[in-house]
Formats: structure tokens, C-alpha cells, sequence
């Protein structure tokens, strides 16, 4: 069964558990982070000067103005490191193509499956109409908002 988990923090850590003494933890050695950069960047109060979270964040965020990305690497010896290998790798103008192309793909195949998942939301929808479902529980079965099922 998949769960919907809804917090409000950008960033949610969870343990492995025996199902029924959640007491008894796995293993302290594995955690499953999750990041969610929508939250992180509607956040107001970042504080990368004390937080090293918020830090790769910034310097991983695409967004970043290159003035704090520089401020960012200076501040942190282990971003710098990871700036500097970063900086050697990129030297291969061929490997930078590979990697460019690697990325292209990633995003088009992304796009395809979104488009996909929406396509058939939408399908879902439709057919729950059809049958005489409220849109209230077809919003709560598709994720769709209730203007989209309505124009349906």
C-alpha cells in the first residue's frame, strides 16, 4: 500500500521499523532522506551560515545567483571540494557533452512519464464521471483539482 504522506518540512527522514514493535529499529545505519525543493525554495528563512543542509541545498538549487554560490563554496571546505572536482571533471569538453546529453535525456524521459501519469489521471476521471462519481472523491482518488474534473 503506497501512503500520500503530506508534512510541511522540505526535508523528512524516515528509519526502518519492525511492522508491528515499532520500537525495535533495523538498523541506525540507513535512513531514507527525502528533499522536497519546492518547499525549500518557497522557504523564507534560510540560514546557510548554520545550517549545512541548507548550504548543499543552495549550492545544488539551479536558482542559486552566482554571488551567493561563490559565498556558499568559500563558507563550506566540503562544497569547495566538491566545486573543485567539479571543476576538473568539466575540463573534458566531451565528457561535459556526454553529461549534457545524459541529463537531456533524463529530462525528456521525465516529461514523458509526468505527461503519462496526468494523461491518465485525466482517463481516470473521466470514466468516474461517467459512472457518477462526485468530484470531490475523484479529486481525492486522482489528485486532480476540482476546477480541471469539472471541465471535464
Amino acid at each position: 500500500m503506497t501512503r500520500n504522506i503530506k508534512l510541511e518540512d522540505f526535508h523528512t527522514c524516515f528509519h526502518l521499523r519492525e511492522d508491528d514493535r515499532h520500537e525495535y529499529l533495523l538498523t541506525d545505519v540507513l535512513e531514507i532522506h527525502f528533499i522536497n525543493m519546492v518547499k525549500f525554495r518557497k522557504l523564507k528563512n534560510r540560514d546557510i551560515r548554520n545550517k549545512p543542509l541548507e548550504r548543499w541545498l543552495r549550492y545544488f538549487d539551479i536558482s542559486t545567483p552566482k554571488e551567493e554560490l561563490k559565498e556558499i563554496i568559500k563558507m563550506d571546505s566540503a562544497i569547495n571540494k566538491a566545486q573543485e572536482r567539479l571543476d576538473f571533471v568539466t575540463q573534458d569538453k566531451e565528457v561535459l557533452r556526454e553529461y549534457h546529453l545524459r541529463e537531456m535525456a533524463q529530462m525528456d524521459w521525465t516529461t514523458g512519464v509526468n505527461t503519462a501519469i496526468e494523461k491518465s489521471k485525466i482517463e481516470i476521471a473521466k470514466n468516474s464521471l461517467n459512472k457518477g462519481l462526485s468530484i470531490e472523491l475523484i479529486h481525492d482518488i486522482t489528485g486532480l483539482d476540482i476546477e480541471t474534473i469539472r471541465s471535464l
